[in-house]
C-alpha cells in the first residue's frame, strides 16, 4: 500500500469552505472580519454587553458565549428535536474558538459528534482542533499507530465538519422564532 501523502491544497480548500459555511450559519462571525462589533451591539441590545466602551481594547470579547442552535431533525414518537449547537467559547483579535455539539445524546446507537473548531479570520479558514476529545490531530499518521487513527485522520475530521455544516445549511432551521416587523 503506498504511503499517504498530504494534499495541502485540498485540506486548505476544505478548511476555507468550512469558514464560509460557518459565516452562513453564524452571521455574527462577520463582525470579526470587518470589526463591526459596535454595529452588532446596536442591532442586538439584548447582547451580554449592552455597550462598547470607546477605548475598548478587546471588542471581540462581546460575542463570547453566543450560542446559535439549529434543529436538524424531529424525533418520531417524541416532541424532542435533534439540534446542532454552535457556541463561541473564546474570541481574540484574529481567531475564534467554537464548540459544535449535537443534542440530545443517543447513547444507545452512537456517540454524538462534538468538536472544537478554530476560526482564523485573517486567513478566512476554519479547522477542527478537537474531535470527540481527541486534540492536536496530526496531518499524517503512520500505520499502524497506537490510537488507531487513519493515516489521513485530520483531513477526514475536517471533511466531516464540512458535511455536518452543509447538512445544517440544507435542512437546519433556527430554534429561535424570528421577530416580525410590521410596516404601518
Amino acid at each position: 500500500m503506498p504511503n499517504y501523502s498530504i494534499d495541502l491544497i485540498k485540506q486548505m480548500a476544505e478548511c476555507d469552505a468550512n469558514y464560509i459555511r460557518l459565516l452562513k450559519l453564524v452571521p455574527q462571525l462577520q463582525a470579526y472580519r470587518d470589526k463591526s462589533f459596535k454595529d452588532y451591539i446596536e442591532k442586538n441590545p439584548d447582547s451580554a454587553n449592552k455597550s462598547l466602551p470607546e477605548n475598548c481594547e478587546e471588542p471581540e470579547k462581546v460575542l463570547e458565549g453566543l450560542i446559535t442552535e439549529f434543529c436538524i431533525a424531529d424525533l418520531e414518537n417524541s416532541h424532542e428535536k435533534v439540534t446542532v449547537e454552535i457556541k463561541i467559547l473564546e474570541a481574540f483579535k484574529y481567531t475564534t474558538t467554537l464548540e459544535i455539539v449535537q443534542r440530545p445524546e443517543f447513547k444507545k446507537w452512537m456517540t454524538n459528534p462534538s468538536m472544537l473548531v478554530r476560526v482564523y479570520h485573517d486567513a478566512s479558514t476554519a479547522e477542527v482542533v478537537s474531535y470527540q476529545g481527541h486534540r492536536n490531530l496530526k496531518p499524517r499518521y503512520s500505520q499502524p499507530n497506537p490510537k488507531m487513527y487513519h493515516s489521513d485522520e485530520k483531513m477526514q475530521v475536517n471533511s466531516f465538519l464540512g458535511e455536518w455544516l452543509t447538512h445544517c445549511l440544507q435542512v437546519g432551521r433556527s430554534i429561535k422564532t424570528p421577530e416580525l416587523t410590521f410596516i404601518t
